[in-house]
């Protein structure tokens, strides 16, 4: 398994750019794979809204 670093905008109105990147690794064989576990991440996003930028090999 590879691992992939997916970086993420994760929204926040209280900051004065409303929000921030963020980075979560993720181990997928492929990177297909990886962006569509990176886009379940988004959807299991308890508060704020958290959208995909990019996924890229680590």
């Amino acid at each position: 398994m590879k691992k992939f670093n997916a970086i993420f905008w994760r929204e926040n109105r209280q900051l004065k750019n409303g929000g921030y990147e963020t980075t979560r690794t993720i181990e997928a064989r492929t990177l297909k794979s990886a962006e569509n576990k990176a886009k379940k991440m988004t959807q299991g996003c308890l508060y704020g809204s958290m959208s995909l930028l990019r996924v890229e090999e680590a």
